[in-house]
């Protein structure tokens, strides 16, 4: 059998991925070590009480940033799963939060007393916060990582980095559960600290963990 004929015979019957295939696969990762994340966050920090917070606008300000950033992850990482995909507007997604926060946070700082800038930007808990982050990140990372390798990436790196800033968001949120920071300039600081971390340190070990 000619070359050309063999390929054409393996061919036969194949067609193109299905589109949502990567993004479910994605999700259903992310909501698997998000799980995971909140049953260590119970066992390590704990929760606080949740009848006050949910009646505090800033836990939902915060719930919902954290939750754009994932969300911007996961049209990355889906796009990104694909052969020869580019990020195309996922970046926009993720860009369009990270500036809102910001103004947010200029908005607040204005409006604060010199004497009382530490406290919005510091608090108490900004030396954990980024890194907390991160550890609730690392299983769904994991779950996510799994998922990548039965598709088909070609940019491991970026999809690594995607993946990362996925993790990152949801870690964040889940994060939310205890964390009683709500200021939109310590938010806008040291939560985007965490998930950027997340995003970069998924970047490097995707470089290799994806690789073909």
């Amino acid at each position: 059998m000619k070359t050309d004929d063999l390929i054409a015979a393996l061919a036969e019957g194949a067609g193109p991925v299905a589109p949502a295939r990567p993004l479910r696969r994605c999700a259903l990762a992310a909501l698997a070590g998000a799980v995971v994340a909140a049953a260590i966050l119970v066992a390590w920090l704990g929760m606080r009480p949740m009848g006050e917070a949910v009646r505090n606008p800033s836990f939902w300000m915060k719930a919902a940033y954290c939750s754009a950033l994932a969300l911007a992850g996961l049209a990355l990482a889906a796009r990104l799963a694909r052969p020869g995909a580019r990020a195309g507007r996922g970046l926009v997604l993720a860009a369009v939060p990270v500036a809102a926060i910001g103004l947010l946070a200029l908005v607040q700082a204005a409006n604060t007393p010199m004497e009382d800038q530490d406290l919005i930007w510091l608090s108490v808990t900004w030396t954990r916060c980024p890194w907390r982050i991160l550890a609730l990140a690392v299983p769904v990372y994991a779950a996510l990582i799994v998922a990548l390798r039965r598709l088909a990436p070609t940019a491991p790196a970026k999809a690594g980095a995607a993946a990362g800033l996925l993790a990152g968001g949801v870690g964040a949120v889940v994060y939310g559960f205890y964390c009683r920071e709500h200021a939109p300039a310590f938010v806008a600081l040291w939560y985007t600290a965490g998930i950027a971390l997340s995003a970069g340190l998924g970047a490097l070990a995707g470089s290799r963990l994806l690789r073909w």
